[in-house]
C-alpha cells in the first residue's frame, strides 16, 4: 500500500499552530454559546445576545474542522480545511481593518482578536503554498448527485456570502433578528468558506473529508438553530410565523441535513 505516501504527515509547525487555533476556538466557541454573558464583557466589540450566540456556533463548527485536521495529521482532511481556514481569517481581517472603529480597545479581547487574525490567514497561506503540489489523497469516485449537491451548496452560500459583502443589510433583512452592516459583512466569511469546502470537496474527496466537512456543517447549523432558540427564550423578539425567520431556518436546517448526510457518505465510502 503507499497510503501513507499519498496521504503524508502534516508538518510539525502546522500541528503546533492548529493547537494554538483549537484552543482559540475553544475558548471562542465554548465562552459565546455557553458563557455569553461573562464573554460578551471582553469581546472586542460591544456584542448583542443573538449575534454573541451565532458567531459561538461559527466558531464551534470552526473549532470541530481544526479538530479533524489536528487529530488526522495527514493531508487529507488538512487540504480542505486548510483552504476553508485562510478563506475564514482572511475576509475577517479585511472586515476588521474596514470597521476598526468598532473594537474596543480598552478590551484585551480586541488586540487578541487583531494578532490571531493577522497570524491565522497568514500561517494557512504559507501551508496551502508549500503543500501547493500535493495531489488530493486517495479518494473514492464522487457520486454524481453528491457532486451536483455540492457544486449547487458551493454556488448558492458562495453567491449568497458575496451578496453579504456587498450589501450586508439588504441580504440579512430576513434573519430572525436585526443585523448591521458590520455583522453583516463578517458573516460574509461564514458562508464563503462554506461555499469554498463544498467546491473542493466536489473536485475529490477521501472519506475523513466527508466526514470533516460533514461535521464542521452539521455543528454549524444545528448550534446555529439552537442559539436562536436559546436567546429567544429570554429575549422574545423572534417571530417564529414570519416568512423571513422560515427561511432562516429553512436555510439552517439544509446545512445541518447536507452536514448529517455527508458523514453517512463518509462511511459508505470507506467500505
Amino acid at each position: 500500500m503507499r497510503t501513507e505516501n499519498e496521504n503524508p504527515a502534516i508538518s510539525p509547525v502546522l500541528r503546533g499552530s492548529s493547537f494554538i487555533e483549537l484552543l482559540m476556538l475553544i475558548g471562542a466557541g465554548v465562552g459565546l454559546f455557553f458563557m455569553t454573558d461573562l464573554t460578551r464583557a471582553q469581546w472586542p466589540w460591544d456584542i448583542p445576545p443573538f449575534n454573541a450566540r451565532f458567531l459561538g456556533a461559527v466558531y464551534l463548527a470552526a473549532m470541530v474542522a481544526v479538530a479533524m485536521k489536528l487529530l488526522g495529521g495527514r493531508w487529507a482532511p488538512a487540504r480542505l480545511v486548510l483552504p476553508m481556514v485562510f478563506t475564514f481569517t482572511f475576509v475577517i481581517f479585511i472586515m476588521s481593518l474596514v470597521w476598526l472603529d468598532k473594537f474596543l480597545f480598552d478590551r484585551w479581547g480586541a488586540w487578541a482578536w487583531i494578532f490571531f487574525y493577522v497570524a491565522l490567514p497568514l500561517n494557512a497561506a504559507v501551508h496551502m503554498w508549500l503543500y501547493r503540489r500535493l495531489p488530493p489523497a486517495p479518494s473514492t469516485p464522487m457520486p454524481t448527485a453528491w457532486r451536483t449537491v455540492l457544486l449547487a451548496f458551493a454556488v448558492a452560500l458562495g453567491v449568497y456570502g458575496v451578496a453579504q459583502l456587498f450589501a450586508p443589510e439588504t441580504t440579512s433583512a430576513f434573519w430572525p433578528w436585526g443585523i448591521d452592516a458590520f455583522h453583516g459583512q463578517l458573516y460574509s466569511a461564514i458562508f464563503l468558506t462554506a461555499a469554498i469546502g463544498a467546491l473542493l470537496l466536489s473536485r475529490a474527496a477521501a472519506p475523513i473529508e466527508y466526514f470533516t466537512l460533514g461535521i464542521t456543517y452539521a455543528v454549524f447549523g444545528f448550534f446555529s438553530i439552537l442559539g436562536v432558540v436559546i436567546a429567544d427564550a429570554t429575549a422574545r423578539r423572534v417571530d417564529w410565523a414570519n416568512a423571513g425567520t422560515q427561511l432562516w431556518m429553512a436555510l439552517f436546517t439544509a446545512i445541518l441535513l447536507v452536514g448529517l448526510a455527508l458523514m453517512w457518505q463518509s462511511r459508505l465510502a470507506r467500505r
